[in-house]
């Protein structure tokens, strides 16, 4: 199943925060690696960040996002999508 994630920023980001993009980035790349994340795309401003997901549940993308060294100031949307239509 599919999913879209759109991620906004909780907070400013500061320089500490900053600190932890190399982490945010490595992890990323190995959720892609995996199969897991399939999309990342970031608005201009860096406030927010979609990301598409193929997971058997949604759990699996929470435990996914949970992994993430900018988890904990950011709100996630998880949104389901439909099947693709050929």
């Amino acid at each position: 199943m599919k999913f879209m994630v759109e991620g906004t920023l909780a907070q400013a980001l500061t320089p500490e925060l900053m600190a932890l993009v190399p982490a945010e980035t490595a992890r990323g790349k190995e959720l892609d690696a995996q199969g897991l994340r399939t999309a990342f795309s970031t608005a201009a401003d860096y406030s927010k960040f979609w990301q598409t997901f193929v997971a058997d549940t949604r759990e699996e993308v929470q435990r996914a996002l949970e992994s993430l060294a900018l988890y904990h100031v950011m709100t996630y949307t998880i949104i389901a999508l439909a099947p693709d239509q050929a």
